[in-house]
């Protein structure tokens, strides 16, 4: 079942000691099947990803973010583990690699929260460390907890 839910994006990145937080709050929807959660909205002129739909699947050890429409993407984050993605953006399509350090959530029929430390390589000269966290919230009241590391 897809309720609609509140979903809060907050991304903390350091790079070259410098710190940014990057913030997002937007409405969408939020489902759990399969045991998969999926998160689901749409990105704005304020993303600079106007007219793309972006879902994020939690699953099995791992997250994938997948973005459709005008912009595509698809980025996996394995802990642990180093992957590629191919990023299209207003500006051209940009090259990267993505080193996850650990994945928590804790998710339910009411929501609930994904936190991720990653390590973002998009030119292999700039690395861009990253603490990310989606908070969802609906209505429902069930709650079950994972953790991945």
């Amino acid at each position: 079942m897809e309720n609609n839910a509140v979903i809060s994006i907050r991304t903390n990145q350091e790079l070259d000691g410098e710190q940014e937080t990057i913030a997002l709050d937007t409405v969408g929807k939020y489902a759990i099947r399969n045991n998969k959660i999926y998160i689901i909205y749409d990105e704005s002129d304020m993303t600079g990803f106007e007219d793309t739909t972006t879902t994020i699947k939690v699953s099995d050890g791992n997250v994938s973010v997948r973005r459709s429409g005008r912009y595509t993407s698809k980025m996996n984050y394995l802990t642990g583990e180093k992957s590629l993605c191919l990023i299209n953006t207003p500006y051209g399509q940009v090259g990267a690699a993505i080193t996850t350090e650990n994945i928590n959530f804790d998710f339910g029929d009411n929501g609930g929260t994904l936190n991720m430390n990653y390590l973002l390589d998009a030119d292999n000269q700039n690395f861009i460390k990253n603490n990310m966290t989606v908070t969802v919230r609906t209505d429902s009241v069930t709650e079950s907890k994972s953790e991945i590391n």
